[in-house]
């Protein structure tokens, strides 16, 4: 019944020799990405379903990274055939203060009252922002009891810290992939760790990294900052700053200047190893905010990267690839706003992992989904959606009960579905976003079942 859904192909592969179990599973995230808003119990439609599902989300065969190395596959394969593809790392805290019965839950932050997960996701992007999908997933809490706790943070390696997870995720996320494919990892001022570049240059693997800290150098001005900021400006760029949702900003375009030089990044003095470390060939990049709007934080993006910036057109380049790092933080607002994870009511942390790396699979999909039709409008909806699917879309919309003999480009399904989520399609309104289409992907399937009912095959 589910080989024809896209869940199928996403979860058919997971290491579980129980066929009832992985049938269960795929069942399961068929029905939670049909209503991906919805409480378990509502989304299940049948108390026996919710059942079902909570035994699955609590079976020890079932693991989160089951769950993620089964869709990671068809994540690569969607790789293949592109030069290079951008691994966009980043961390989210889910909040679970309200949920004070579930077992297993620490801190996310250094609030005692911040009861959570703490979760890191490397998400797989084109150049040009189409994801292709997750290439690994990590959950963890902090001890209460170590709250408040002092550490040496600066005197050792990251192996003892919270930032290992950025290591650790460099190696899982890369492994396996075809060594005709380039992959960069994309991080923001998170990121910006010593070991971290470090590990990159001595593997030959590439980053690209906003910078936090003015590093020492072994230029002539000592220090990162004033070494980049006196380089001669080489160019001007312009790059679209999306809609900032926290703030209520419309997005908007800015122009930006460009500077560029290597730098010799040297390792910090303060660690016990300081001088078994080695100084870094690396290469920065200035991209400065030219006569910003009135009241708006001029843009001011510090890189570092391990890719060689010859040109103007190299660092522009890098600029275009760092401005797909927002593809992360709308993935993460999907899973928390779109998918409500945080509202989850799970009696274990481990029951919260599995239902967690089901939804990431779904959340990818609408992310997905939101940018595949702008990348590719002219290819035929029906890659994405079925013939029930498309046929009931269209008569629903445009109010008629015969649908066309061809399906429409995806640019104008995806239309489709934004107005059945609220999208006015005004020449203002740009292209639609992922609230819209989840909300129009939700109508869509109620749309799509009653279809099947008033038209059942011959």
């Amino acid at each position: 019944m589910y080989e024809s859904s896209w869940v199928y192909d996403e979860l058919s592969n997971v290491a579980i020799k129980d066929k009832r179990l992985v049938n269960r599973l795929i069942k399961t995230a068929v029905k939670l990405a049909e209503h991906p808003h919805c409480s378990i119990p509502e989304a299940c439609g049948k108390w026996a379903e919710a059942k079902g599902t909570y035994r699955l989300l609590n079976n020890p065969k079932l693991s989160p990274e089951a769950v993620i190395m089964s869709h990671r596959q068809q994540t690569i394969r969607r790789m293949k055939g592109h030069k290079i593809v951008l691994d966009i790392q980043d961390t989210t805290s889910l909040d679970y203060a309200d949920h004070p019965c579930t077992e297993g839950l620490g801190l996310y932050s250094t609030s005692e009252d911040s009861k959570g997960i703490l979760l890191h996701t490397s998400l797989a992007v084109s150049v040009t922002g189409v994801s292709f999908g997750l290439l690994s997933q990590k959950f963890w809490t902090r001890d209460p009891e170590e709250r408040g706790k002092k550490h040496n943070r600066h005197k050792s390696d990251t192996k003892d810290k919270e930032s290992q997870r950025w290591l650790d995720s460099l190696d899982s996320s890369l492994k396996d992939i075809p060594s005709d494919i380039k992959v960069v990892t994309v991080c923001d001022r998170e990121a910006d760790i010593y070991d971290f570049f470090n590990k990159a240059v001595s593997e030959g693997k590439d980053l690209l990294i906003r910078v936090a800290q003015n590093r020492k150098i072994e230029e002539e001005h000592k220090y990162l900052i004033p070494q980049i900021e006196s380089s001669s400006i080489a160019g001007e760029t312009i790059v679209n700053i999306p809609r900032n949702i926290k703030n209520k900003r419309p997005s908007r375009e800015a122009r930006l200047s460009i500077k560029f030089c290597p730098v010799t990044i040297k390792p910090p003095k303060n660690r016990k190893d300081a001088k078994a470390l080695s100084s870094l060939q690396l290469y920065a990049i200035l991209a400065e905010e030219i006569n910003p709007p009135e009241g708006v934080e001029p843009v001011y993006w510090l890189l570092l990267t391990t890719l060689p910036i010859e040109t103007a057109e190299d660092a522009i380049e890098k600029i275009a690839w760092y401005t797909q790092r927002w593809k992360i933080e709308r993935f993460h607002y999907i899973l928390k706003t779109g998918c409500q994870v945080e509202e989850l009511q799970l009696e274990t942390f481990e029951r919260l992992k599995n239902a967690i790396a089901i939804y990431s699979v779904i959340a990818w999909r609408l992310l997905w989904l939101t940018y595949e039709a702008r990348e590719n409008p002219d290819a035929p909806c029906d890659t994405v959606l079925q013939e029930h699917e498309w046929n009931s879309l269209y008569c629903m919309v445009n109010k008629t009960p015969i649908p066309p003999k061809t399906p429409p480009n995806l640019k104008e399904a995806v239309l489709l579905i934004a107005k059945l989520g609220g999208f006015l399609a005004r020449k203002s309104d740009g292209e639609p976003g992922v609230v819209v289409l989840w909300r129009g992907m939700q109508r869509l399937n109620d749309i799509s079942q009653l279809w099947l009912i008033t038209h059942p095959s011959p």
